[in-house]
């Protein structure tokens, strides 16, 4: 048994798989994809410069995947990184990741987990860490404006001589703890949303995921840093259509908030080489609640549509049009056919 499993279990008593958790998904300015199949299956070492991309996520990671030190490892916005039972991440070299999602197993016996090595450097911004541990053993590293939900472990562990920095984050249902430093060096963690507006539990003063004592929570945020919606799966009722057919676009979102929120759901077909094409009049405005919310909007081709294959761009944006909380690019996915063609009702994902 490592460490800090026992402190963990001697800090919270009963053995935290026995408690009854949520499976709590978030989005940060991010779109991820619904439920598709790997593009991309990795294993075994990374070496050199490798970037991870949008078009051909997500990425299966199987057993223990290691970043040499001299390599680089760049994962790009809106890329879903899944990790399948036990599967870990081992950087000696330097990753960085902005707008990703770190998808790990739901089942409460599995461990997956990113580890940053002595000397390995990089850092996490706005990403969501969804039942993955984060193991820091260096202090070039920082986790900054994140989701972190881990029900099978910590959020976060730094070891003994390590400080990263670790601020404006969400922590939200972590078993063990959201934030463990071992040994007796304090780490400063500022900023953060530790679950509750009282602040941290275990040494802090709150209801919020627990903290050892080695942690400086101080001063805490009383809110949620940032609005996290999850498109969480998306499907068409149709992949082949014709010229002025009528097609439906459904949503699965998740609010991880506490509060509701006012949004409206936008949809447009785009063509290499040509102008979008949208559907403004069916945007759909809608009140995602906290939790899972499933919604249907239509969406109207125009009656001289060009035949091809066309992307759809996802889009779930604030009430004033001021952000999208969502935006994903589903590539390849429509194909208009010409109109005598007989329409392939073809369900979509």
């Amino acid at each position: 048994m490592r460490a800090e499993d026992r402190h963990t279990r001697r800090a919270i008593g009963p053995h935290p798989h026995r408690r009854r958790l949520g499976i709590i998904l978030a989005l940060l300015l991010l779109g991820l994809p619904g439920a598709v199949e790997a593009r991309q299956f990795i294993h075994g070492n990374l070496s050199g410069e490798t970037v991870w991309t949008e078009d051909q996520a997500p990425y299966l990671l199987t057993g223990a995947i290691e970043l040499a030190p001299d390599a680089i490892l760049h994962i790009e916005p809106r890329v879903t990184v899944r990790f399948q039972a036990e599967a870990r991440l081992l950087i000696k070299g330097r990753l960085v990741a902005e707008k990703a999602h770190f998808d790990g197993r739901e089942e409460l016996s599995n461990r997956e987990m990113i580890v940053y090595h002595p000397g390995s450097t990089g850092y996490l911004r706005h990403c969501i860490l969804e039942n993955v541990e984060l193991n820091l053993d260096t202090s070039d590293v920082a986790v900054t404006d994140c989701l972190i939900t881990n029900r099978n472990g910590s959020g976060i562990t730094v070891a003994r001589q390590a400080a990263p920095f670790i601020a404006r984050n969400d922590f939200h249902n972590n078993s063990y703890f959201a934030v463990y430093k071992a040994g007796r060096r304090s780490l400063n963690a500022p900023d953060n949303y530790w679950g509750a507006a009282d602040g941290p539990g275990g040494v802090g003063p709150g209801g919020g995921d627990a903290v050892n004592a080695q942690v400086d929570f101080r001063p805490y945020a009383t809110a949620a840093n940032g609005e996290h919606v999850l498109l969480k799966n998306h499907r068409l009722d149709r992949r082949t259509c014709r010229p002025g057919d009528q097609l439906q676009l459904e949503f699965t979102l998740f609010n991880f908030n506490a509060f509701a929120h006012d949004l409206i759901l936008g949809a447009s077909l785009q063509q290499e080489g040509r102008r979008p094409v949208h559907s403004a009049e069916d945007d759909l405005k809608v009140r995602v609640r906290p939790g899972e919310n499933v919604f249907t909007r239509p969406f109207r081709l125009p009656a001289r549509l060009p035949e091809g294959r066309y992307h759809i761009l996802w889009g779930v944006m604030k009430n004033d049009l001021s952000t999208y909380l969502v935006l994903k690019n589903e590539y390849d996915a429509l194909t208009i056919t010409p109109p005598g063609t007989p329409p392939n009702d073809l369900e979509g994902r």
